[in-house]
C-alpha cells in the first residue's frame, strides 16, 4: 500500500513539474512576444520623434511613451533572464545585469522615487537621453536571437553576406526619406541611391550632401558608412558574443568567410579587437581634424568626426560640396596627410592592423621585462603570405602612383624645382584613387594618362579584409606572380617557403574576369543611356562604381535614371564581390567525387 502510495506521489511531482515546465515556456514565449512588440514600437517611437516635425505639445505625450516602453522592455527582459536563465560566460552575465540595473536606476529617477544614496546619479539617469541609451541597450542584449533565426535558414554566408548589406541599403534609404533627414525634397530614387553610396562606402552622390541634408541627414549617412565599412554581421556578430558569451558552430563558420579565418577559435576576439581599433583610429583622427580646422567647435567637431569615419572607412563623402578641394582645405597640407593616414589604415586590412598589433604588443613586453631585469625570449613575429602581399603591393602602389601623378601633372621629374604642395597632392591623389574617393582637385583638370592611372589604382583597389573595394591588392600580386611564374616555365606557384594552392589561382583569374565583364557591360550600358558624355568619362564613372571609390568627372548628378540604376547596382556587386555575390546564389551542394580525363587545350 506504501509502495502505491509513493507511485501516486511520485506521479504528481512530476506532472507538476511537466505543467511547471508549460507554464514557464509560455511565459517565457509571452515575455519575448511583448519585448519584441515593445521594441518594435519604440523604433516607430523614434522615427517618429526624430523624423517627423512635432509641436511642442506632442513633447509630453512622446516623453511618456518612452517611459511606458522602456518600463515593458525592463519588465519583459528580467522575466526572460529569470524564467530562462541562460549559462553564459561571465563577462556576458555581467553585461546583462548591469544593462538591467542601468535601466532600472532611470526607472527610479523618473519616478521621483531615487533612494537618498543614489541621488548623486539622478544627473546621468535622468532626461530623454538616458531613456533612449536605456531602451536601445536592452534591445541590443536581445540581438542574438536574430542569429538564432538565421541558423534556421539554409542559406550560405556569401548570400547572407549580400542579403545583410541589401537590408540596410533599404532601411537607410526609407530613414533619408524622412522629412526631418533633408532641408530640401528629394526622391527615393535619390535617396536610395545615396544610401547604397554609404553602406557600399563608395562616395558617388547624386545630390549634394551639403545642401540637401540636415544634421540628422547626415547622421544616417555618418552611421551607414560606419555599418557598411565594417559589415554588419560584424555588429550582429560581436553583441551576440557580448550578451550571450557564446556562439553556435555555424556562426563561427559564417564569421569565419567573412574574415577569411582559418581558424574557427578566437574569431570573437578579432571582431573585439577589430571595433577597438576602429573606434581608437576614427577617434584619433577626429582630434588630429579637429585641431586642424578653423571655425567655431561645433563645425569643427562635426566636420572632424565625419571626415575621421569617412576617411578611416574608405567611404569619400564629405560635409562640404566640393569635397576637400574646398579653398580652406586645398592647401591645408597637414590636414590632406592627416585623412591619407586614416584612409592607408582602413585600406590596409585588418590582418595587417592585428599583426601590427601584436608586434608592438611582443617588443612592448620584452622591453619592459628587460629593464625589469627579467629574461624573457623574444618572439619574432612574421607576416603571413597575404598579408605580406598586400603591404608590399599597398607600398608599391602608393609609392609608383605618386610618383606617377606628379610627373603627369607636372610635366618633369623630381628636380632641384620640386614643389612640396605638388608632391603631397600626388601624394593624396594616389591615395584617395584606391577606394578613398576624395578629390583635393578638380578632376577636370587632370590629363589623359593621369586619368587612366587614376582608373588603374581605382580598380586594384585595398588590401582583403579592409573596409576598401576593388578587385583587391592580393590579387593582383597574385595575378602578375602566376604570369611571371608561368613564363619562367614553372608550374607550380611559391612565395616565400609557401605554395600557392590551385584554387586561390582559380579565385583571382574569376575576380579578375568577373570584374572586367561587370565593368564593360555597365559601360556599354552607359554609353546607350548616355550618348552625349564622353566614352572615357563613362568608364570612369563605372570603374569608379565598381571598385567603391566615390571620384566622377562625368558628373553624377547629371545622369539619367537608368544610367543611375545602372550605377548603383555597380555600387552594390563591387561592395559584396561579384565572385561571393554570385556564388551565394549558384553554389552548388554536390560533391566532386570523381575525376575525368585531364584535356589540355590550345590557347594560342
Amino acid at each position: 500500500m506504501d509502495h502505491l502510495k509513493k507511485e501516486a506521489l511520485f506521479k504528481k511531482i512530476f506532472l507538476v513539474s511537466d505543467w511547471a515546465e508549460i507554464v514557464q515556456s509560455v511565459l517565457a514565449a509571452l515575455s519575448g512576444f511583448l519585448f519584441t512588440l515593445s521594441a518594435l514600437l519604440f523604433v516607430c517611437l523614434v522615427i517618429f520623434d526624430f523624423g517627423f516635425r512635432k509641436t511642442v505639445v506632442d513633447e509630453n505625450i512622446v516623453y511618456q511613451t518612452y517611459l511606458l516602453l522602456l518600463s515593458m522592455l525592463f519588465t519583459t527582459k528580467l522575466f526572460m533572464e529569470l524564467l530562462k536563465f541562460r549559462r553564459a560566460k561571465w563577462f556576458a552575465v555581467v553585461f546583462r545585469m548591469l544593462v538591467l540595473f542601468a535601466a532600472f536606476l532611470t526607472l527610479l529617477v523618473h519616478a521621483g522615487i531615487m533612494p537618498a544614496f543614489l541621488s548623486g546619479l539622478t544627473d546621468i539617469f535622468g532626461g530623454k537621453q538616458a531613456i533612449l541609451f536605456g531602451s536601445l541597450m536592452l534591445i541590443i542584449t536581445q540581438m542574438h536571437h536574430i542569429t538564432r533565426y538565421l541558423n534556421r535558414m539554409n542559406v550560405s554566408a556569401s548570400f547572407l553576406f549580400a542579403g545583410s548589406f541589401a537590408l540596410i541599403i533599404l532601411v537607410g534609404s526609407g530613414l533619408l526619406m524622412l522629412p526631418n533627414a533633408t532641408v530640401q525634397p528629394i526622391s527615393y530614387l535619390e535617396a536610395l541611391f545615396t544610401a547604397t553610396s554609404a553602406v557600399c562606402v563608395t562616395g558617388l552622390t547624386v545630390v549634394d550632401t551639403q545642401l540637401f541634408f540636415s544634421p540628422m541627414g547626415k547622421g544616417v549617412i555618418l552611421v551607414l558608412i560606419q555599418i557598411g565599412g565594417l559589415g554588419i554581421m560584424t555588429f550582429t556578430g560581436f553583441f551576440s558574443y557580448l550578451f550571450l558569451g557564446s556562439a553556435s558552430l555555424k556562426d563561427r563558420f559564417t564569421l569565419k568567410d567573412f574574415f577569411s579565418g582559418e581558424q574557427l577559435e578566437g574569431l570573437y576576439k578579432v571582431l573585439l579587437k577589430i571595433l577597438l581599433f576602429t573606434i581608437l583610429i576614427e577617434s584619433a583622427g577626429a582630434v588630429l581634424i579637429y585641431h586642424l580646422l578653423d571655425g567655431d567647435w561645433i563645425h569643427k567637431m562635426h566636420s572632424a568626426v565625419f571626415h575621421a569615419i569617412s576617411a578611416f572607412c574608405n567611404a569619400g563623402f564629405s560635409i562640404y560640396s566640393h569635397g576637400l578641394n574646398e579653398p580652406q582645405l586645398r592647401h591645408n597640407d597637414v590636414l590632406q596627410m592627416v585623412i591619407c593616414g586614416l584612409v592607408i589604415l582602413g585600406g590596409i586590412g585588418f590582418p595587417v592592423l592585428l599583426h601590427l598589433y601584436k608586434s608592438m604588443k611582443s617588443k612592448t613586453k620584452y622591453w619592459i621585462h628587460f629593464f625589469a631585469g627579467r629574461k624573457i625570449s623574444h618572439e619574432v613575429l612574421t607576416l603571413a603570405v597575404s598579408e605580406r602581399l598586400a603591404l608590399n603591393t599597398t607600398l608599391v602602389l602608393l609609392i609608383a602612383g605618386s610618383v606617377l601623378y606628379y610627373v603627369f601633372e607636372t610635366g618633369a621629374f623630381l628636380s632641384s624645382d620640386f614643389s612640396w604642395h605638388q608632391g603631397i597632392k600626388a601624394i593624396a591623389a594616389s591615395v584617395y584613387a584606391r577606394t578613398a574617393g576624395f578629390n583635393m582637385a578638380s578632376l577636370s583638370e587632370w590629363s589623359y594618362p593621369t586619368l587612366f592611372l587614376t582608373m588603374f589604382l581605382m580598380w586594384v583597389g585595398a588590401s582583403p579584409g579592409s573596409t576598401g573595394g576593388g578587385i583587391k591588392t592580393t590579387t593582383l600580386a597574385l595575378a602578375l606572380r602566376s604570369s611571371v611564374n608561368f613564363l619562367r616555365g614553372k608550374r607550380r606557384l611559391e612565395i616565400g617557403n609557401r605554395e600557392i594552392g590551385s584554387s586561390t589561382i582559380i579565385r583571382v583569374l574569376s575576380i579578375i574576369v568577373l570584374s572586367l565583364f561587370f565593368i564593360l557591360s555597365a559601360f556599354m550600358l552607359l554609353m546607350i543611356f548616355e550618348p552625349a558624355k564622353h566614352p572615357a568619362h563613362l568608364l570612369f564613372e563605372c570603374i569608379s562604381a565598381f571598385s567603391t571609390t566615390g571620384l566622377s568627372i562625368a558628373d553624377t548628378a547629371t545622369l539619367g535614371t537608368p544610367s543611375r540604376v545602372v550605377v548603383l547596382i555597380l555600387m552594390f556587386v563591387g561592395r559584396i564581390g561579384p565572385v561571393v555575390l554570385l556564388s551565394g546564389l549558384l553554389l552548388t551542394k554536390t560533391s566532386d567525387l570523381y575525376r575525368l580525363p585531364v584535356e589540355e587545350i590550345k590557347i594560342n
